[in-house]
């Protein structure tokens, strides 16, 4: 779903965030769509999971992303 690559000068957590926002807006993320878990992205990335957290956590504070707790965003 999303391609995460650590060799751009681009943060980790700035292109899941960009990818998010350009899923949104061209309406191929719709509302009530769930997103892979924190630790499910971060495995398969081989990134860290608090790098993930922190994308997602500023997503919900933009109002793009709605946390549930024990289940998918």
């Amino acid at each position: 779903m999303f391609i995460l690559n650590p060799q751009s000068g681009t943060p980790i957590y700035r292109q899941l965030m960009d990818q998010v926002r350009r899923l949104v807006t061209s309406g191929q993320l719709r509302p009530g769509t769930p997103l892979p878990s924190v630790r499910e992205l971060a495995v398969e990335h081989a990134v860290n999971p608090m790098t993930i957290s922190k994308a997602y956590n500023l997503l919900e504070l933009e109002g793009l992303l709605v946390r549930n707790r024990g289940k998918p965003m």
